[in-house]
């Protein structure tokens, strides 16, 4: 598995995703590790997060990801909202 790596803007958190092309639902972006910072406090998910059937946390994106260069863009968007949420 490679991992894609992703530095927020302000530098002040890491994450990891594992981006793997999966048959009739395209590209999804299963989060392998996240920012430090947000620990384990018992909020609930973050937006666009879910869990899949062999207990992975991925990016649950409405629309259909056909394209890699997408889903990375997706990724470090996600990863924006995240830290946008944890700081709310």
């Amino acid at each position: 598995m490679a991992v894609f790596f992703y530095q927020t803007q302000d530098g002040q958190a890491d994450y990891g995703f594992s981006i793997e092309y999966e048959h009739k639902e395209g590209w999804r972006i299963y989060i392998v590790f996240e920012s430090p910072r947000r620990g384990n406090d018992g909020n609930p998910q973050f937006p666009y997060q879910a869990t899949a059937e062999d207990g992975r946390s991925y990016v649950d994106w409405p629309p259909t990801l056909d394209h890699l260069g997408d889903a990375k863009e997706v990724a470090a968007f996600w990863a924006e909202i995240g830290e946008h949420h944890q700081a709310a």
